[in-house]
């Protein structure tokens, strides 16, 4: 069984760590990329499970956005904590995931994640501007399942 760390390439990989890093930089918010192989019948049940495992419900202000990917189900969830849910208008996430599926119905899935990404990014600087106290208090990396 291949590792799902070969399912982006290293320019893809390289591409979504630095829309993430952009995206932070104008932020103090927190965005994660995180890969299973599958995610089931509750593939939103997954994504707490990974928000938590990430420790993404740690964040201070409460406003990290987790973009997780279920590989061989073909199923996608963007989940953002409570204090960017506060914050950000209605139906906002669905403009997101659009994006996103776009992308990823032409098997373009890191550029999909990218503008993903910088949708989430902007408006997370609109809500939560970077400070110049601001610390990372999550790493810029893409988290795979299958990696200990």
């Amino acid at each position: 069984m291949r590792s799902l760390k070969s399912f982006f390439s290293p320019s893809d990989e390289k591409a979504i760590l630095e829309a993430i890093r952009e995206a932070e930089s104008r932020t103090s918010g927190e965005i994660r990329v995180r890969v299973e192989r599958k995610a089931g019948k509750d593939p939103m049940a997954v994504a707490h499970q990974a928000f938590d495992a990430l420790g993404m419900r740690n964040i201070e202000l409460r406003h990290g956005v987790l973009f997780l990917v279920a590989t061989e189900d073909r199923s996608f969830v963007i989940l953002g904590d409570a204090g960017i849910h506060a914050k950000v208008p209605r139906g906002f996430w669905n403009k997101v995931r659009d994006v996103v599926i776009k992308h990823f119905r032409k098997k373009a899935f890191a550029k999909g994640l990218v503008e993903g990404i910088k949708l989430a990014g902007e408006q997370l600087a609109t809500f939560f501007p970077h400070q110049a106290a601001d610390v990372n208090e999550l790493p810029d990396a893409i988290s795979y399942a299958d990696e200990k």
